[in-house]
């Protein structure tokens, strides 16, 4: 990803698309919001910025030049390969069981189900688990931040700070906008109201006990566990970077793609695209902030 390494804010944006589909980011990045999402079901834009924020806190810092940190994420991989897959597989169970992620103890209080699978006292402890995948996401993708990390030094060797921290930005915001797009169509279409979002809430009796399972939970839980066997698996076999031939392909050409458009865009001052990219994330904002609103 080369044409980041002009740090301009259209070039640093696209790299950043083209990023979130690097073999690095995609295995652990898009199967990690993708369950979070049948998980949620609601509240799925609040989600994006949550996971947002988890991958800024990792990235930003590496690429104001924390070196060592990227550094530190490399020379551990396979360790956080295990650690994520073994959390992708806690995640599933938790998924399956109707739970959230609590990081602090709390009162344990009996609420039943709702009709769509959810704990309504589980929601807080739900976006600690989307924050915290973007945590892991972030460092599990720190294989990219190398190019990200050149592009800003450049940035701060000409001595604007505020360029190299407006390029990281625009960076981590390009690996999410596709994101971003998604749960705005997601709500826009209001999704969260169709048969496969809604599911079906299963009773199952254990001897004298009930158990509910919820369908959109249960398929939650399936792609938690095919994600956290397959970074166990590359993890054990000392394979973390593998990657299909066809994804690498795909990378490339996406690569070829941006330059290309690059080229063609670059005649438009970096203002101009400072404007618009900040205006997208303004209109995700005030779609966030009316979600919220009208829930109300």
């Amino acid at each position: 990803m080369e044409i980041i390494f002009s740090a301009s804010l259209l070039a640093a944006f696209l790299a950043g698309m083209v990023a979130l589909f690097a073999p690095c980011c995609i295995t652990v990045l898009l199967p990690a919001y993708l369950a979070s999402v049948f998980r949620q079901k609601k509240n799925v834009l609040k989600m994006t910025f949550v996971f947002f924020l988890g991958i800024t806190v990792i990235l930003l810092p590496i690429g104001l030049g924390a070196a060592g940190l990227a550094k530190l994420f490399q020379n551990f991989h396979r360790e956080l390969w295990i650690f994520g897959g073994l959390l992708m597989i806690f995640l599933a169970i938790l998924a399956v069981l109707g739970k959230g992620l609590s990081l602090v103890p709390m009162p344990k209080i009996k609420i039943p189900l709702s009709r769509e699978g959810e704990d309504p006292a589980a929601n807080l402890s739900n976006f600690k688990s989307i924050f915290l995948l973007g945590l892991f996401s972030g460092a599990a993708t720190s294989c990219c931040a190398p190019v990200l990390a050149g592009a800003v030094t450049l940035a701060v060797i000409s001595g604007t700070f505020w360029k190299a921290l407006t390029v990281t930005l625009v960076y981590i915001f390009g690996m999410i906008f596709p994101l971003f797009l998604a749960a705005y169509f997601y709500d826009r279409f209001r999704l969260s109201e169709s048969r496969l979002i809604k599911g079906k809430l299963w009773e199952i009796k254990v001897g004298s006990k009930k158990l509910f399972l919820h369908s959109t939970n249960l398929l939650a839980g399936i792609v938690f566990l095919i994600m956290g066997v397959i970074l166990l698996s590359l993890a054990l076999s000392h394979n973390v970077f593998w990657a299909p031939s066809f994804q690498e392909e795909i990378g490339k050409a996406l690569n070829q793609w941006s330059q290309t458009i690059v080229d063609i865009l670059k005649v438009v001052p970096d203002i101009i695209w400072g404007i618009i990219i900040l205006g997208f994330f303004v209109f995700f904002l005030y779609r966030l902030f009316r979600e919220k609103k009208s829930s109300k």
